[in-house]
């Protein structure tokens, strides 16, 4: 082992630092190149619409605007609630399936 530290790794390594300091310094110039550009563009003239925009309101008075629901379907009883979605099981029930299931020795 030599006791003389290796010069050509300090080399290579303050090359790498000045070169990441440039682009940080590059970087840098353009960002604020880009800020000032935002900035005087926010602050130029706002278009302004030629007419006053107006609400359209409804052709029909508000005493009107409610509807009559439509009497249920005579199918079904007025009480009764349909499930959003079933699970199919092959055409199986719920309690075929289970039944299947208990047969086949899986819980």
């Amino acid at each position: 082992m030599s006791a003389e530290p290796d010069v050509g790794m300090d080399e290579e390594g303050f090359e790498g630092e000045k070169q990441a300091a440039s682009m940080q310094d590059q970087l840098s110039k353009e960002v604020a190149s880009w800020s000032k550009e935002r900035r005087q563009r926010s602050s130029e003239a706002v278009i302004r619409p030629t007419q006053p925009v107006t609400q359209r309101r409804s052709p029909r008075p508000a005493d009107e605007a409610k509807k009559v629901s439509s009497p249920p379907l005579a199918g079904k009883p007025a009480g009764a609630r349909s499930k959003p979605f079933s699970v199919s099981y092959s055409g199986m029930t719920q309690a075929e399936y289970a039944r299947y299931l208990r047969d086949r020795g899986s819980r």
